[in-house]
């Protein structure tokens, strides 16, 4: 038996070779393979190598979640905002006329400045060859408190917003382009 031994002792050997040449091929592959890994794992994470996977996409929902609160108050704010601006003068128009027949030159003028709601002030002036007077209305929701002149009927219509008068004429704003 011993000489049995003797005789397979180099084919054992020769097999623990191969093994030993296998699973090192085997380990070498795996080492690629975890350094593959790891290399598209830092391009996801960027440098912070150290967290997994999970926690980086924790973050990112957490962050997300944080973002989608942020933009609910601003949108918050945006419709305060919008709400005050409906009560600015944005609306408005001028009529220049002569207010006497002497007078020439349409030295008399109507101005409306008006809110969405109509709300607003009629200026107008009234020009004479010997005088000059100034006039100031108050508008409610479209109800002067006093009189209108014809010509300022005529302007608070163009002035007015929407289907009320005139057509949307804005004051213009710092963002127009056309401005």
């Amino acid at each position: 038996m011993e000489q049995t031994l003797r005789d397979i002792a180099p084919y054992v050997a020769l097999g623990a070779a191969v093994a030993v040449v296998i699973v090192a091929v085997l380990l070498i592959a795996l080492l690629v393979s975890v350094r593959r890994l790891r290399r598209a794992q830092q391009v996801v994470l960027g440098g912070h190598g150290e967290r997994d996977l999970v926690s980086h996409a924790e973050g990112l929902d957490d962050q997300v979640r944080n973002l989608r609160d942020a933009v609910e108050a601003l949108e918050g704010r945006i419709d305060a905002h919008k709400r005050e601006l409906d009560k600015a003068f944005t609306y408005r128009a001028l009529l220049r006329y002569d207010a006497f027949r002497e007078t020439g030159g349409e030295q008399s003028a109507s101005l409306a400045l008006l809110d969405r709601d109509r709300s607003g002030i009629v200026i107008s002036t009234i020009t004479s060859r010997d005088e000059a007077r100034l006039y100031v209305k108050e508008l409610r929701q479209g109800v002067p408190d006093r009189a209108l002149s014809p010509e300022e009927v005529v302007v608070v219509e163009q002035a007015a917003p929407g289907d009320a008068g005139g057509g949307d004429r804005r004051l213009p704003s710092a963002t127009d382009t056309n401005a």
